[in-house]
């Protein structure tokens, strides 16, 4: 063969080589935008699960209770798209389970700046603050969707870091014990400085006051009962009583932010209600809410067997008794997200303090919608408003 018919040939196989790249370079763009635009069409968003503590993960589709909820079954710790609506990833460690909220708000709606869903799974603190009271559940980090969505300007993803919160509110034997401790309720030490100034002026009106003979006792006094009538101060002050006794220098104890609140409220499942997405005639009876103001049983404790917790192990985060959180009143909205690092949360700061939960007096379902806001001023007390704590490692 000539050398003229050899460079020809070569010039030809590299021509058919060139074609060949560019066909299948063409095909995999035409696949890729075909696929990208089936994802479009079903509104998904990929998930990406990072396990750092080498768990059994399960991937779960929430429904309109916690009955309801279907495992994803083609999942198994790969990459996933998903359809808009509510997940919950499960992880089982050794000796527990943590869950992590899984929001999908649609098309490439993720946490990430490529759009996409990361959940990182971190092993469970190997230790669990000290409790006077009430045992504590521990809530991993990561996002959850925070806002009502009824207001299509307001759910936005936020992200929390890792916390323990109390399964049920603070108890008159444990508020009572702050009473009585040489280095409690007297002691200036546990007080903002507007707390102070109140306690200077204003007596104590705590349930955890009652004696068996006030007429109210049975209603609100027993010890298991969540204490009531309690300022946000008096609140506060508690929280730093305990972690001047109990916190070593590793643990914060403190009312929840308005984040840490909705994120255990809303449960795993992203419910509107503490243990369903709504509030029917079926699901009344699991909340101690629209009760009679003279009704002989008012307010539960934890021996009342008659009520369930959410999944994540926490009770009456919706009704029972209204809840002061850590949070001055600010507005939020997607354009403006909510952050807990604002100024919202400092004690010292005047101004109103938001309220969650709904209680045994609320006489409507509003009260009880989790993204429901009321406030109240600091000093104010009500037999139907009380508080729970929330516990944060000061190592991490």
């Amino acid at each position: 063969m000539s050398r003229r018919k050899i460079i020809v040939l070569a010039s030809l196989l590299v021509l058919a080589a060139a074609i060949t790249t560019a066909s299948i370079l063409a095909y995999k763009y035409f696949d890729a935008e075909l696929a990208e635009q089936e994802h479009y069409d079903r509104d998904e968003t990929q998930l990406i699960v990072t396990d750092l503590a080498g768990t059994q993960t399960k991937l779960f589709r929430a429904g309109a209770h916690m009955d309801a909820a279907v495992p994803v079954g083609q999942y198994g710790g790969q990459p996933i798209w998903l359809a808009k609506g509510n997940y919950f990833l499960e992880a089982r460690h050794a000796d527990a389970s943590a869950f992590y909220p899984i929001a999908i708000q649609g098309y490439r709606a993720g946490t990430e700046t490529d759009d996409t869903f990361a959940v990182t799974i971190r092993p469970i603190p190997d230790a669990s603050p000290p409790t006077s009271g009430s045992q504590f559940v521990f809530i991993p980090s990561g996002h959850f969707l925070f806002g009502d969505r009824l207001n299509p300007r307001e759910p936005h993803l936020v992200w929390t870091q890792g916390f323990f919160i109390a399964q049920y509110e603070v108890t008159n034997a444990e508020f009572r014990n702050f009473l009585a401790a040489p280095d409690g309720y007297g002691d200036d030490q546990n007080w903002t400085d507007a707390g102070k100034v109140w306690k200077s002026r204003s007596a104590c009106n705590a349930s955890a006051k009652l004696s068996p003979t006030d007429a109210e006792f049975k209603r609100f006094g027993h010890d298991e009962l969540p204490v009531t009538q309690v300022t946000w101060f008096e609140a506060a002050a508690y929280c730093r009583w305990l972690t001047r006794k109990l916190g070593d220098g590793r643990w914060l104890y403190s009312l929840p932010t308005e984040g840490e609140w909705e994120k255990a409220a809303r449960g795993p499942d992203n419910f509107d209600y503490a243990l369903a997405e709504k509030l029917s005639d079926a699901e009344t009876p699991f909340y101690n809410w629209k009760k009679n103001p003279l009704a002989e049983i008012t307010v539960v404790g934890a021996s009342n067997a008659a009520f369930r917790p959410n999944r994540y192990g926490v009770f009456h985060l919706g009704g029972n008794v209204v809840e002061w959180t850590q949070g001055l009143y600010k507005p939020f909205n997607r354009e403006k997200p909510y952050q807990a690092d604002d100024g919202r949360n400092r004690e010292d700061t005047d101004g109103v303090r938001v309220v969650r939960g709904g209680s045994w007096y609320s006489a409507s379902a509003a009260l009880m919608y989790i993204p429901y806001r009321d406030t109240f001023q600091p000093e104010v007390f009500h037999h139907d408003l009380g508080f729970r704590i929330v516990v944060r490692n000061l190592m991490q």
